[in-house]
């Protein structure tokens, strides 16, 4: 045997030898939970109380295969879901998959597409797919006059529809936000005083000072508000009514455009539509109305937190909310939707393309809702921040680094016998393979259940 030879045997040797002392001082070896084991890991999973504790008939969603073949599930009373894949990395497919659960359980559902595509292999296509018996509204900005109608100020107060309205605005001044409330807290009352059905085309006809003024003389003169109130009503419209005018303005924009048939007294609310145990489809257009399709897709997120309030008191058995491309319509609003629907039996899916999408409200609205969120599935991401980041979120494992010295005096690496063992961490899930899953698989964690797998999503049409 050579030196060379002779030299490599004991290295090695000495390594053996530096674990075992390693593992002696610290407890003979490292627990199970340092080192991953998929297998075991998936078994513990499955055989926790949380698991066990479960009737057999949970009502779930199949989500796809694991990679030893084991089908993974999410329950359909999950702590809220998101999914995020880049463009082609199969994120309508993992969506499909809580519609067909929704189709087959009987829930009602709330759908916004974000996206606006209606071709096949859209929302749409897919909800005409799984949903051919079920009641389902389409209220699509691609086609307006084929539209379901849509009034979201129906089965609701004027304190709501105040805060609906606000919410569609951005506000850089709080003087400004503050002058427009109290106008059209006033305005909303006395439409509501003058039995006036409230709609956006109601809405828009009385905005102007001048109408605001005639509405609040006709209902002094019927007595239904006092001298002194008219007269207040005046001093109203002087001091904040050219405010509310300008930055109302936008609510006329969408009730003069080709959108504007899309809004009618007589139209459906989300609250109505889920009550009778329907889906409601939104489809925005953010491509042809980039702006009016994000003040619709704040509209709709006020609606639904209508819906959430109604239901606390007259819960359904589940209610599915599948939100895709929240970027378009991102709000604290939205925020709060997440926040609260858990209490009305209400399990939120969101998706978006990446992390970065929702940098568009802020840091903090991101990863607040990724606090907000217990069960992630994560397609494909190409921006390798994002990778990076996915990679943070779903966590690390403990292991063991083994290091050993080298000398290379005279021109040759010899080892000096000297090494090291540390403990360290390492990612469940390293960016890399994040960057390079392939269409159609994804990374799912689940901090419900404590269950983490590369899954590959079932496509359910």
């Amino acid at each position: 045997m050579s030196e060379i030879e002779i030299s490599s045997l004991f290295t090695i040797l000495m390594i053996a030898l530096i674990f075992a002392v390693v593992f002696k001082l610290l407890g003979s070896k490292p627990s199970k939970d340092d080192v991953f084991d998929f297998e075991r890991d998936y078994k513990e999973a499955l055989d926790k109380p949380s698991y066990k504790g479960e009737k057999k008939s949970e009502e779930k969603v199949y989500i796809g295969t694991s990679s030893n073949k084991k089908n993974v599930f999410i329950a359909s009373n999950a702590k809220h879901v998101f999914v995020c894949g880049t463009t082609g990395s199969g994120k309508t497919i993992a969506l499909s998959n809580f519609l067909k659960a929704g189709a087959d359980h009987n829930y009602p559902m709330l759908i916004v597409d974000g996206k606006g595509d209606t071709d096949e292999g859209s929302l749409l296509d897919i909800v005409k797919t799984i949903c051919p018996k079920r009641k389902v509204y389409v209220v699509n900005l691609n086609d307006p006059q084929g539209s379901d109608k849509y009034n979201p100020f129906k089965n609701t107060n004027t304190d709501v529809i105040k805060d609906m309205l606000i919410n569609m605005t951005n506000w850089t001044e709080e003087h400004y936000k503050y002058n427009t409330e109290r106008y059209l807290q006033r305005l909303l009352k006395l439409l509501d005083m003058a039995g006036i059905t409230l709609s956006l085309e109601s809405l828009t006809n009385y905005l102007p000072t001048s109408s605001f003024g005639k509405l609040s003389r006709d209902l002094s003169k019927s007595g239904s508000i006092t001298k002194e109130e008219h007269i207040g009503d005046i001093e109203l419209s002087k001091i904040s009514g050219q405010i509310a005018e300008a930055a109302a303005a936008r609510f006329a924009t969408i009730k003069e455009s080709d959108l504007g048939q899309i809004f009618d007294e007589s139209g459906i609310d989300i609250y109505t539509a889920l009550a009778e145990n329907a889906v409601i489809l939104f489809i925005l257009n953010p491509l042809l109305y980039p702006e009016t399709s994000s003040l619709i897709g704040k509209l709709i997120i006020i609606d639904s937190k209508k819906a959430v309030s109604n239901f606390y008191t007259s819960k359904k058995k589940r209610i599915f909310y599948v939100l895709d491309e929240v970027n378009v319509y991102a709000s604290e609003a939205l925020l709060d939707l997440v926040n609260k629907s858990r209490s009305a039996n209400i399990t939120c899916v969101l998706a978006s393309q990446s992390l970065s999408d929702l940098d568009v409200v802020s840091e903090q609205f991101k990863e607040q809702i990724i606090e907000n969120c217990n069960n992630y599935i994560v397609l494909r991401q190409n921006s390798p921040t994002n990778a990076e980041h996915w990679s943070n979120v779903i966590g690390t494992r403990q292991t063991l680094e083994a290091t050993y010295q080298i000398s290379s005096g005279s021109g040759e690496a010899k080892s000096t016998d000297l090494g090291s063992l540390r403990r360290t961490r390492e990612y469940l899930y390293h960016p890399d393979e994040i960057k390079t899953l392939k269409a159609g698989y994804a990374i799912y964690l689940s901090r419900d259940k404590m269950f983490h797998a590369r899954v590959y999503i079932n496509k359910p049409f």
